[in-house]
């Protein structure tokens, strides 16, 4: 019984590797990052856009 407790090795955590799953998630996270950005971008250029045309419409009411 002695034999087989001296036999754990004393840091069972270094041999530890984590899932793929924990690596693909992180690399997801990333690219869904990097999509939200774009498409907030894109919204803040689509409400620009829009402010812009409603200036021009109001603007264009008044010299009528």
């Amino acid at each position: 019984m002695s034999d087989k407790q001296e036999k754990k090795p004393l840091h069972p955590e270094t041999f530890f590797l984590p899932p793929l799953k924990m690596f693909l998630a992180f690399f997801d996270k990333e690219s869904r990052q990097q999509e939200q950005q774009a498409a907030e971008a894109e919204n803040q250029e689509k409400a620009t856009e829009r402010d812009v045309e409603k200036l021009i419409e109001k603007l264009s009411e008044k010299e009528e």
